[in-house]
């Protein structure tokens, strides 16, 4: 049971803490479980003077369903400024980004309720309810492991499914040859090998060079190192070994299909120059240039060709719509952090653009990657099973009205909102090209288009 209402703790992002200082009050805040539940309280707030005036607390966590929740009560604790507190502040800010924005403003406070009663209310079959104890070192999130959380795993889907893309197209042009197994498995480890060591150098640089701040978060990248989870001189070694790996895995590659050269030299060159310090792309805005070069000719034309694909028109037009979707993601960050990058001396281009001119420009990546996989298919039928991202056209709209509204909190987050909408876009592209050629494997009698 205890296992159970631990894990529950760990899915869940809020919950309504009740206080009964001045007057009685009710406050939904988000929590992270770090020796307690921390969470931020506004500075000023009735919250707050309740606290100071009395910090025995009730809350409640409900899953965001009747009929499996949480209850309890206990002790609040306020810690203090959250950039003196690099453990709490970074465990809740990596769970929730969003308070990012609360911690950015100045005006929260970190404070950390230390339960002394819990309830589990079950509901789900025969109703129960069972009082649960738990000793503090227990309320701990379950804790990526540092070294691969150092790499960003999470921006590997795009690259990974890109490469995937690239490698489905080559044989659904052809079918003459069933795909490499053997050379789609090792481009997929030296990909994730080189691709999270130009991330986690990116953070270097922006950690030593003093542009990353601790309530940044785009900015603050996996947060390894802000949050003094890796030492700085260990961090670089394991990266720079990361990276030899993998750059030893794309020369044997080359060694194999000497064709690919030129896209691993565009991939790792710009990957190489993106995060480079003073001289960086990322720094004088060419990191759009570099992220569009990198995940568009370099990661989905080098797998197609890997693979025996031919690169024809319709194909380089593909693979500027993935690079165009996945530049959207770091224009995303950049005109989110517009005030930030100019305090630091970094250039961007939407420090340039303006905040109308990054709204055209988001918007136009956004859409521009429909008309461009419906002309690809125009021009090589073979392809139509691509058009399956057109099934994202909702999530575009959903992101442009976003984008539109300046005081929408969640353009704050466009950077990971349209993260998900290019994994989804990509997704949907591979799942029906799976899917067919999966049919002709199987019905060989089917015509094609």
């Amino acid at each position: 049971m205890e296992n159970e209402v631990l894990n529950l703790l760990r899915k869940g992002r809020t919950m309504v803490l009740s206080t009964y200082g001045e007057s009685p009050w009710s406050a939904k805040v988000f929590y992270a479980l770090e020796g307690g539940l921390v969470f931020l309280v506004e500075k000023g707030s009735l919250t707050l003077r309740n606290i100071q005036k009395n910090d025995n607390t009730v809350f409640t966590i409900d899953f965001d369903t009747p009929d499996v929740f949480v209850q309890g009560t206990g002790r609040v604790t306020i810690m203090g400024e959250p950039k003196d507190f690099h453990t709490e502040r970074g465990t809740l800010l990596y769970k929730v980004p969003e308070d990012t924005l609360f911690v950015k403003s100045g005006h929260v406070l970190l404070a950390k309720l230390s339960p002394d009663n819990i309830r589990f209310s079950d509901f789900r079959a025969q109703p129960k309810k069972t009082d649960v104890k738990f000793k503090p070192e227990e309320f701990i999130e379950r804790k990526t492991f540092r070294y691969w959380r150092a790499l960003r795993p999470w921006s590997f889907q795009q690259s990974v499914t890109s490469l995937i893309f690239g490698a489905l197209l080559a044989f659904q042009v052809s079918f003459s040859y069933p795909i490499n197994l053997y050379l789609l498995v090792l481009s997929v480890i030296a990909l994730v090998m080189v691709h999270g060591a130009f991330n986690a150098y990116s953070d270097y640089f922006d950690f030593t060079l003093k542009t990353d701040k601790p309530e940044g978060m785009g900015s603050a990248g996996a947060r390894v190192l802000i949050d003094r989870l890796i030492p700085t001189n260990r961090f670089l070694s394991f990266t720079t070994g990361i990276l030899v790996i993998g750059l030893a895995l794309g020369i044997y590659l080359v060694v194999l299909r000497p064709q690919i050269l030129p896209y691993v030299i565009i991939g790792a060159v710009a990957g190489l120059l993106y995060g480079l310090p003073k001289f960086g792309w990322k720094r004088i805005a060419l990191g759009d240039l570099a992220v569009f070069l990198a995940f568009g000719p370099g990661i989905f034309l080098g797998s197609l060709v890997l693979q025996g694909g031919q690169v024809g028109i319709p194909q380089l037009l593909i693979s500027f719509s993935l690079g165009m979707i996945i530049v959207a993601i770091l224009h995303g960050n950049n005109w989110r952090d517009i005030n930030d990058d100019k305090e630091a001396g970094i250039k961007t281009v939407a420090l340039y653009l303006g905040d109308k001119g990054s709204l055209i420009y988001y918007v136009t990546l956004i859409w521009v990657s429909y008309p461009l996989f419906v002309v690809s298919v125009v021009l090589e039928p073979r392809l139509f099973p691509i058009l399956g991202a057109l099934l994202t056209i909702p999530w575009a709209i959903r992101l442009t009205k976003i984008a539109r509204n300046s005081k929408n909190m969640k353009r704050n987050l466009l950077d990971m909102l349209t993260a998900g909408f290019t994994s989804l876009h990509i997704y949907f592209s591979v799942v029906f090209l799976t899917a067919f050629l999966a049919i002709v494997y199987y019905f060989p009698s089917f015509h094609l288009p």
